[in-house]
């Protein structure tokens, strides 16, 4: 709950006020406070100049504010001490001049979070506090509302399943946390991973990559299409930043247990803090769970693979003075999980129920850390300065099974054992300058900085022998031996460097966003079954953005942006003894965003044309599992609506068609599809607060549902195999009473069995990737 407080200096000499003077001016107050809420919630800029007005509860002179999109603003000092300041300071509250009346503190107070699920702002799309009709780029936020509403909190993918462009879960339920998604034709694993607005796309050379606790995040912004020239590191596709739960002036104290299928048991708690003044604020977030989960192994009496996992994240934020903010804040993620979904075919192509992996031997356990600053300070009106830095680490021990062919009787399944350690080390840096300022009758907001991001990622993997299985009568708990046979024993580090300026040029309606960037990459590779095994690249490039947008004055916003992205890859490529070639692309994108004045509801349309070359795809003939095209294009269009229908009932709208097509291939397959690519994708989601109709006994009930649309993928490139569309139903029940909230969230609610693609190889074998089941979570909320 967000508090605002006011005080109002008399504009003429009263000394002894009558009580109808009082009351008339307290009128006035509560009036002049609720048209200042109301301007923070119109107008982002308007509530940051505004700050100067705001006072805390309890006289202090000192506060910060919370904006639209849920980050913390710096906190502004008032122009008047309080009469209980005077006191604390030994002054006589009767020696304040009788020409300035101080009246009490008037304290109007928020209703918790926002209900609805639009966004007016956002700083993914420039790196600037920009409203999002004036991005020329396709965008969505999700906030922490929605996540809360429909349980996000098993795997972070599950954030993005109402989001046009973008289809997570590729390879089905995945226990393990990785992060599988692509956007817009694109596989996005790594590649979109950004928190906090710096890249957390550093990966191993085999499995590791950073994943993220749904729990820890404030919200998530979908930024689509090419990204680079703000990010460096950005895909063709686009990028998913991640926003960390940091301290703010309110305090917060929220526990939360849940339970449910597959015996999910989770606790979370979320505690915040601040002084009286509102320069030093703390929060803790943390989070444990222990599930079961859907991956059943046959024959074994209900063995199910598992999920052990812990989080917490201490933050901090110290603010010496009005115009200097310093946030300091680290986490801590350990993660332990079994098999995953991958359902093993038959020679002749038929899914089975055989399971690959071993109970007893399957294992995916990472341990990650991280460290983290965001210093930021407003030199004057015009210029402010920013730092954002952050390191972090993964350890991990991978062991699974590999698939090695079928005997004479077409049952028996030959089996190879691998087992990985992989160490990623993360170094990101950014440093901008933002300045506001004005020739003639242009405004202008400039950005220039420079980032630096070091990835170093070392792989040592055995591999050995390992029983077979009956993939129609399998018998698990079989011993599997050690892997002692090394395999790979390589280590890559890749420095990039970039300089960066933008400037959005407005003129009257017309605002004018243009963008420039020059990278610098150096990468060095060792690998023992290279010979030479030292191999060094150095590459740099260009990259731009330009966009135009026309703002009018009922919301309607139409667009038409330029942008291109420049991406080094982590791996190697087994065909030449060397790195991936970096991968770029380039888009022409049309939309138009209409956002109703006064309002949050949000209304996108867009249509692009995005072309990416040097594109890493799928290839089980490589030891690493992926090669490289040479050329894919995509053109596609989006839809979006994000919209409160009427009073208590809230909406979201989400199309998106997709045309990809490889245009330029090595291997024969122009003209086709890629891999695990639908052509089309649908959702809506609806939710009611009951309460709105003015029944006693419904008060705090809300009720909400959901559809998700999938269409069908190319199971291979010669496009000769296809998965079939596939349509799932999500359901939630809540109940607010007081400081308690409880949910019950259903997905996939008619328990559809599904499969979200197949590698099968015909004569070969292959494994099925099979969707999440039904789940059904109870959740318990106290905020107190």
């Amino acid at each position: 709950m967000k508090a605002y407080t006011k005080t109002i200096k008399g504009l003429c000499p009263l000394t002894r006020p009558t009580k109808l003077v009082i009351a008339i001016q307290y009128a006035l107050l509560s009036l002049a406070v609720a048209g200042h809420v109301h301007a923070q919630d119109a107008s982002p800029e308007s509530a940051r100049k505004s700050q100067m007005n705001v006072l805390p509860a309890g006289g202090n002179a000192e506060t910060s504010a919370t904006d639209s999109s849920g980050s913390g603003d710096k906190a502004s000092k008032g122009n008047a001490p309080s009469t209980q300041e005077n006191a604390q300071q030994g002054k006589n509250p009767e020696s304040v001049k009788p020409s300035e009346t101080v009246l009490p503190t008037l304290v109007i107070r928020e209703k918790g979070v926002q209900e609805g699920y639009g966004t007016k702002s956002s700083i993914v799309g420039t790196k600037t506090r920009t409203p999002i009709t004036e991005i020329p780029q396709s965008m969505s936020v999700i906030s922490r509302n929605e996540l809360d509403m429909r349980a996000v909190n098993l795997n972070f993918t599950e954030a993005l399943r109402y989001i046009p462009g973008v289809v997570p879960d590729q390879f089905g339920f995945n226990g393990t946390g990785f992060e599988y998604v692509s956007m817009r034709g694109f596989n996005s694993l790594s590649t979109a991973n950004f928190r906090d607005n710096l890249s957390q796309q550093g990966r191993g050379l085999y499995f590791a990559d950073f994943i993220t606790d749904p729990y820890s995040l404030e919200r998530v912004e979908v930024l689509r299409g090419p990204t680079s020239v703000i990010f460096g590191r950005g895909d063709a596709g686009g990028i998913i930043n991640r926003v960390t739960k940091l301290p703010t002036s309110t305090p917060i104290r929220e526990v939360e247990l849940q339970y449910g299928s597959f015996d999910r048991k989770r606790i979370a708690g979320d505690f915040g803090l601040a002084n009286e003044d509102g320069t030093l604020m703390f929060r803790l977030v943390t989070t444990a769970l222990d599930t079961d989960t859907q991956v059943r192994f046959p024959n074994t009496g209900g063995d199910r693979a598992q999920i052990r996992r812990f989080y917490i994240s201490p933050s901090l934020t110290w603010r010496p003075t009005d115009r200097t903010s310093v946030t300091l804040f680290g986490d801590i993620l350990n993660n332990r999980s079994e098999a995953s979904a991958f359902y093993v075919a038959t020679q002749g192509g038929s899914p089975t129920n055989t399971l690959l992996g071993e109970p007893t031997f399957t294992r995916y356990s990472t341990d990650q850390a991280s460290f983290s600053y965001k210093l930021e300070h407003h030199f004057n009106d015009t210029f402010t300065v920013r730092q954002n830095f952050r390191f972090m680490g993964l350890d991990g021990r991978f062991r699974d099974l590999n698939p090695a062919g079928f005997d004479a009787d077409g049952r028996t399944l030959f089996r190879s054992a691998l087992s990985t350690r992989e160490r990623v080390n993360q170094t990101v840096l950014d440093t901008h300058v933002e300045a506001r300022t004005r020739t003639g009758p242009l405004n202008h907001t400039v950005l220039a900085g420079i980032d630096w991001n070091r990835v170093e990622s070392t792989l040592k993997s055995f591999t050995g022998s390992a029983p077979s299985i009956d993939i129609f009568n399998p018998v698990y708990f079989q011993p599997v031996p050690t892997p002692d046979s090394p395999f790979i024993d390589g280590n890559q580090k890749i420095d990039q460097v970039g300089f960066y300026v933008q400037d959005q040029i407005k003129l009257n309606q017309w605002l004018l966003t243009l963008s420039g960037r020059h990278d610098r990459v150096s990468n060095v590779t060792n690998v023992n079954v290279f010979d030479p095994q030292h191999t060094a690249s150095k590459d740099s490039a260009y990259t731009g953005r330009a966009g135009l947008t026309y703002l009018f004055s009922n919301g309607i916003a139409p667009y038409f942006s330029y942008s291109q992205s420049f991406l080094p890859q982590y791996g190697i490529d087994f065909g030449n003894n060397s790195p991936f070639k970096p991968a770029r692309a380039s888009q022409y994108e049309v939309g138009i965003k209409y956002q109703p004045p006064g309002t949050r509801n949000l209304f996108t349309a867009a249509l692009f044309e995005l072309t990416k070359t040097n594109v890493l795809i799928p290839d089980p003939r490589t030891p690493l599992g992926v090669s490289q095209a040479g050329e894919i294009r995509s053109r596609g269009a989006e839809l979006e609506a994000r919209t409160e229908v009427f009073r208590g009932l809230n909406a979201i709208g989400a199309f998106s068609y997709v045309d990809v097509k490889v245009t330029e291939s090595a291997s024969g397959f122009t003209g086709n599809m890629p891999v695990r690519v639908p052509n089309l994708t649908t959702s809506g989601w609806l939710d009611y607060n009951l309460g709105t109709l003015n029944v006693d006994w419904l008060k705090g009930f809300f009720i909400g549902g959901g559809v998700r649309y999938v269409g069908r993928v190319f199971n291979d490139e010669a496009n000769t195999s296809t998965t079939p569309s596939f349509t799932l139903f999500d359901a939630v029940l809540r109940y607010d009473h007081g400081p308690w909230q409880f949910l019950i969230n259903a997905n996939n609610i008619f328990d559809e069995k599904y499969y979200t693609a197949n590698n099968v190889v015909p004569g070969s074998g292959g494994q099925f990737f099979l969707g999440t089941r039904r789940t059904v979570i109870g959740t318990l909320k106290l905020r107190f």
